[in-house]
């Protein structure tokens, strides 16, 4: 248990912070402070995840409410990588894809995603490539977007995206390859 007036992320001897899988660790054993020390840790980035896979849809803040919830249940069956983002990226994913089979809503991209595509110094084109970018991420199927945006805009490697969507490796490469083949493909005027 966690002595009063310190947080899980601030340890009593002023060293670094507890490791993800001490984390997970102690949420398993039913800590609730561990849950907020994961929480503080991830929910930026994961926000920012589910906002790009979700085109900024209204619900984005619960969509990341109910990972951190179903990692809190799950956290027994974490499988002690050192950081969480990866697993806690796979169980956005997963949530995405009920959210998307129960509400029948299309995933589209936030337009943040292609601002580091476009570098020009007349905004029009800038802003003309992004909507090129975000129509050509919308076609794609929901396998390859989540699949582009984990390795391109989070920086996750192919097992780590793998381990994420519990899915084999050689399927990451065949869906990145594919995804950058149909953007390339749509940004070039070509018809998918």
């Amino acid at each position: 248990m966690t002595p009063p007036g310190r947080t899980l992320d601030t340890p009593a001897s002023g060293g670094p912070s507890p490791s993800d899988p001490d984390i997970m660790a102690r949420l398993a054993a039913g800590e609730s402070n561990a849950l907020g020390a994961l929480y503080d840790r991830y929910q930026a980035r994961l926000r920012r995840f589910v906002a790009r896979a979700t085109a900024d849809a209204e619900d984005v803040d619960d969509v990341v409410q109910a990972t951190f919830l179903t990692a809190a249940k799950a956290a027994g069956r974490y499988d002690g990588r050192a950081s969480c983002h990866p697993w806690l990226l796979g169980i956005a994913a997963r949530l995405l894809r009920r959210r998307r089979r129960a509400l029948g809503r299309f995933l589209g991209v936030l337009s943040s995603v292609t601002g580091a595509w476009a570098t020009a110094v007349d905004p029009r084109p800038a802003l003309q490539a992004r909507n090129d970018v975000e129509r050509a991420l919308r076609r794609l199927s929901e396998a390859k977007r989540l699949a582009i945006l984990m390795a391109e805009v989070e920086g996750l490697s192919c097992p780590e995206i793998a381990a994420a969507l519990h899915i084999p490796l050689g399927t990451v490469w065949t869906r990145l390859h594919a995804a950058r083949y149909e953007l390339r493909r749509a940004l070039q005027g070509e018809t998918p």
